[in-house]
């Protein structure tokens, strides 16, 4: 059965459902759920009762991929598709804890992908920008 939780980050409230699992259980069968508090009402968002046996991985990097190097919010996007970049070159910031911390292209190139927005929650080793 899940539990509720009330969880604060960035100064922003968000209810969330989580599945407790068992220590018989090998993995886990429902993945965390949160969503946004929408203005004026609480969010609350639950976990599915069960994931598919076939649910996605999580983003794998491959070659290009700039990814996070730790977990936090992103506050500013500073490229767009297209775009061509240095090395050196800031792509995007990262706020964790109260500090943002630039994303820096490491080689030069051509940005492929942009796969996050201002205000999303990327975790460690996430990709983040492809520059080909």
């Amino acid at each position: 059965m899940p539990r509720q939780f009330k969880v604060t980050v960035n100064g922003r409230e968000y209810d969330v459902s989580v599945l407790e699992l068992t220590s018989g259980q090998a993995s886990p069968v429902a993945a965390p759920t949160m969503s946004a508090p929408v203005a004026g009402s609480a969010a609350v968002t639950t976990a599915p009762a069960s994931a598919p046996p076939s649910s996605p991985a999580p983003a794998v990097a491959g070659s290009g991929d700039v990814v996070a190097g730790m977990g936090g919010v992103v506050v500013e996007v500073d490229v767009k598709v297209g775009q061509a970049v240095a090395a050196g070159d800031r792509l995007l910031v990262i706020e964790a804890m109260k500090m943002k911390t630039p994303i820096i292209a490491t080689r030069g190139g051509q940005v492929t992908r942009v796969l996050v927005a201002p205000g999303d929650a990327v975790e460690g080793g996430q990709p983040l920008v492809t520059v080909a």
